[in-house]
């Protein structure tokens, strides 16, 4: 088994290097938000490979590590493939209210989305990204893959109270704190 174990581990050390780009990344997506009022197509670039990096190497990791919990079963398979088309279902929600693909990174920051599944939350496609990395790990009873969805949820919930949240409040004021009084973080 030391394929197995030189996987993960590679996996691992990928992970933790993808993770720590996202510092610099918060860093310069900040001032981009500040200067510029949104991202350049480099940063955008940046964030889509992080988060779809992130994506893979979770999916990767819970088919590596499966079992390490408990072994894989008919009913953690279809609960695991529920969430993962639970959460598939709520980013496509969100982006379809998004309108405008450009959105999706920060390239476009010209209207307030407050339509469709941002009345119930106003981070659904973080949200359904999490569903979906829960759903691998828990479909296929994989320990380490449930620390990468941990560590996605602390990047992203940083990621969303220090850099997205002050620049939406910089940009929409009063109607973004009403919305933010109104709608969840994450949902609810």
């Amino acid at each position: 088994m030391p394929d197995l174990y030189s996987s993960l581990g590679f996996l691992s050390l990928v992970m933790i290097f993808n993770d720590l780009l996202t510092l610099p990344f918060g860093i310069l997506a900040s001032r981009a938000f500040r200067t510029r009022g949104k991202l350049s197509p480099f940063l955008a670039a940046w964030s889509g490979v992080a988060m779809h990096g992130h994506a893979l190497m979770t999916f990767a990791a819970a088919w590596l590590d499966r079992g390490s919990l408990y072994p894989a079963n008919p009913l953690s398979i279809v609960i695991g493939a529920g969430l993962i088309i639970a959460g598939a279902y709520v980013i496509y929600l969100g982006r379809k209210a998004y309108g405008d693909q450009s959105r999706v990174y920060g390239l476009k920051e010209d209207a307030l989305i407050t339509n469709g599944i941002y009345q119930r939350s106003r981070n659904p496609q973080y949200f359904g990204y999490g569903v979906m990395f829960v759903g691998a790990a828990l479909g296929l009873g994989s320990g380490i893959s449930l620390i990468f969805v941990a560590v996605f949820g602390l990047m992203i919930h940083a990621g969303v109270t220090l850099v997205e949240e002050p620049h939406l409040e910089r940009v929409f004021g009063e109607s973004y704190r009403d919305y933010k009084s109104r709608v969840s973080r994450y949902f609810g």
